[in-house]
């Protein structure tokens, strides 16, 4: 009887190191990993997630980009190495430039030299310990400029890294039509979906309302080749832009599903590449 309980238990043991590997191995974040963990990580492609602390409207929460800048790199990568690549997934970067939103209580903002200087930082890091190829996932609108300029910068300040950047909401814009019925910017009925697909308990659909969003004083200042900052308090009476009611978590399943398909073959690609001295090409 002893006999058996002993085999018994190294059978269990065995199981349950078994699910400690498989979850080990099924982890793409590296505040998740221990040292050990990562320590034994071939890594070849490093997720940056930025997004922003800042209000979005009345029923999502002022952490909502980071969160989902998180959440999506996580999904991304996850398909990714289930296809055989070696991705991991830096913590998500909460705060954004925000220069426009000040005005509003608690909306936090950096200045664009300090997020360039965050990310040079981290890609200074990345080289040192031999990762040569970075991926920066953005989900704020207001990193946009900052973050394209930052590009240039590396590509004079560390060559040997490739670094590419990603607009999330960009990734599945051509499948909107069809799927979001009122496109807005911020809080709108496409980022409200995502958001009830990846984290619905932060979501609160019984505030959302929409927002009035009033038009340029000037007609010319709607064509899309002319860029200026917006004063965000006058943008709308709630904050967001965009009506939200009719978001639902499908909408938000299938914008992911396009996100997560188009970036993990990029992941999977990139991990798989041999970074030369003319690569890209």
């Amino acid at each position: 009887m002893r006999r058996k309980c002993i085999v018994y238990a190294g059978m269990i043991l065995a199981v349950l190191s078994g699910v400690a590997m498989a979850q080990d191995e099924a982890a793409v974040k590296l505040e998740d990993l221990t040292h050990p963990e990562a320590s034994k990580r071939d890594v070849r492609v490093l997720i940056l997630p930025i997004g922003s602390t800042e209000p979005h409207a009345y029923h999502l929460c002022y952490g909502n980009d980071a969160f989902t800048a998180g959440a999506l790199a996580e999904r991304a990568a996850a398909k990714a190495n289930r296809e055989g690549a070696r991705v991991l997934v830096l913590p998500a970067m909460p705060y954004g430039v925000n220069t426009n939103l000040v005005a509003i209580p608690y909306a936090q903002s950096i200045r664009p030299a300090t997020m360039m200087q965050f990310v040079k930082d981290v890609v200074d890091t990345a080289e040192k310990q031999g990762i040569r190829k970075l991926v920066i996932l953005n989900t704020h609108g207001g990193n946009k400029t900052t973050l394209g300029a930052g590009l240039r910068e590396l590509f004079a300040t560390n060559p040997r890294v490739f670094v590419a950047l990603i607009e999330g909401a960009d990734t599945y814009g051509d499948r909107m039509p069809g799927i979001i019925e009122n496109p807005g910017e911020h809080a709108s009925e496409a980022e409200t979906s995502v958001s009830l697909a990846l984290f619905p308990d932060t979501v609160r659909m019984d505030k959302a309302v929409a927002p009035r969003n009033p038009d340029f004083r000037l007609k010319s200042l709607q064509a899309s080749y002319i860029t200026f900052v917006r004063p965000w308090k006058y943008v709308s009476d709630t904050t967001g832009h965009g009506d939200p009611t009719k978001a639902t978590a499908e909408k938000g399943r299938k914008l992911v599903e396009v996100f997560v398909d188009r970036i993990s073959a990029l992941l999977k690609e990139l991990s798989d590449a041999e970074v030369t001295e003319k690569f890209p090409y």
